[in-house]
């Protein structure tokens, strides 16, 4: 089936499953889940493409609580991409919608875990996979949230090559529990160089654009940002100056495991200059995350926040298990057998307990409140670190 065949049929088609169980791993709150869509600019970011020039757009996602007895109908997967735009974009979202289906079949679809081996589905084509996985239902509710409200609000940044909804699971259990949930793409389509390797890699407008957005929705000042992977390293690289979030959750940047210097110089110079050359350090308690599976802080980046809580899983956990779209394919596995079922249940536990982790270290922060380490310990080996800005 050819990938915009299968885009259509996703949109057109009907709701083929249950919400996926995630709330089995990481219990939801109280509250519904309402979900929409804007579009912003990141001023002093061109692009250029698919007919349109001018500031970069973003095609921004928001999750946010609701009164839960206010249900209609979920959206699908494939619904929470559909998007009313002027004709100058329409073209622009369309390639980046194309992007986004072949990194998820790239990245979520065709390796098994751990052994990251292409998966037989048998008769059925990785299209048909895609097709049916975006037919799942999922919590949220198309709405409009309040114009403003004391909620406070996560932004999400998603890793390279990666897309704004790679988190559904999280946003919908942050909303449930009174926060919203900011994402959008920030990486845009270029015809002539592979998605999320080509423009704008590290210029940090498109995130200061989606900091206003996320500072214009709350009257209160807990703001608060989840990146993974270069998301992670994009707030290494930002949050520094002018310190505009209250904490920051660093999932995996993927520097947690370096001890070369000169090796982070090279690949990552940028994110050296900052933290190393200029001496850069997060005036804002960080709550850092890996799969180091040992007992110590990461090494790299140890003492670059004034207050670093170091959470490395005693289990395994794949670079990709921090994104809930990962877990789409294993909520089908009756229909698409799958050689990595019981592996990736451990995944998806594990996945819930980094949920629960992050909800606890932002209570902690909010309320000015102990963190709860004897809560995780059997999960997570804890380390603490702190730092200091250079005179």
């Amino acid at each position: 089936m050819h990938p915009s065949l299968a885009s259509l049929l996703i949109l057109l088609g009907p709701v083929a499953m249950a919400q996926p169980a995630f709330e089995r791993e990481a219990p939801l709150g109280p509250m519904g889940v309402g979900y929409t869509d804007t579009l912003l600019h990141a001023a002093g970011v061109e692009y250029s493409g698919f007919g349109y020039t001018g500031p970069a757009p973003l095609f921004v996602q928001h999750w946010f609580p609701m009164d839960a007895k206010n249900r209609s109908a979920p959206l699908s997967y494939g619904a929470l991409r559909e998007r009313q735009l002027p004709d100058g974009l329409a073209s622009v979202y369309a390639a980046l919608h194309a992007e986004m289906e072949r990194s998820f079949i790239a990245t979520d679809l065709s390796g098994s875990y751990p052994d990251h081996e292409p998966i037989d589905y048998g008769k059925s084509s990785l299209a048909e996979v895609l097709e049916q996985v975006m037919r799942t239902a999922t919590l949220s509710q198309r709405a409009a949230p309040a114009r403003r409200s004391d909620a406070p609000v996560i932004i999400y940044h998603h890793g390279s090559q990666g897309s704004s909804d790679e988190n559904v699971a999280m946003a919908e259990y942050f909303a449930s529990r009174g926060y919203d949930l900011v994402s959008a793409n920030f990486h845009w389509p270029h015809a002539d160089a592979p998605y999320g390797m080509e423009g704008f890699t590290n210029d940090p407008g498109a995130l200061r654009a989606v900091l206003r957005y996320a500072h214009s929705l709350t009257t209160s000042d807990s703001v608060f940002f989840i990146g993974h992977s270069w998301g992670a390293q994009m707030g290494w690289y930002t949050l520094h100056s002018p310190g505009p979030v209250r904490a920051f959750v660093s999932m995996e940047t993927t520097l947690e495991t370096k001890t070369d210097t000169n090796e982070i110089k090279d690949k990552w110079a940028w994110l050296y200059d900052a933290l190393v050359t200029r001496g850069e350090v997060l005036p804002i308690p960080v709550l850092l995350l890996a799969n180091t599976q040992r007992d110590a802080p990461f090494a790299f980046l140890a003492g670059r926040s004034t207050s670093g809580l170091h959470a490395a899983s005693i289990q395994p956990f794949d670079h990709e298990s921090y994104t809930s779209a990962y877990f789409l394919r294993y909520y089908h596995r009756d229909r698409f057998p799958q050689p990595d079922t019981a592996a990736m249940a451990q995944q998806l536990a594990r996945y819930g307990e980094h949920l629960s982790l992050i909800d606890a270290f932002f209570h902690a922060v909010r309320s000015g409140g102990e963190f709860p380490r004897e809560h995780f310990r059997e999960a997570f080996f804890l380390n603490r670190t702190t730092g200091e800005r250079k005179p």
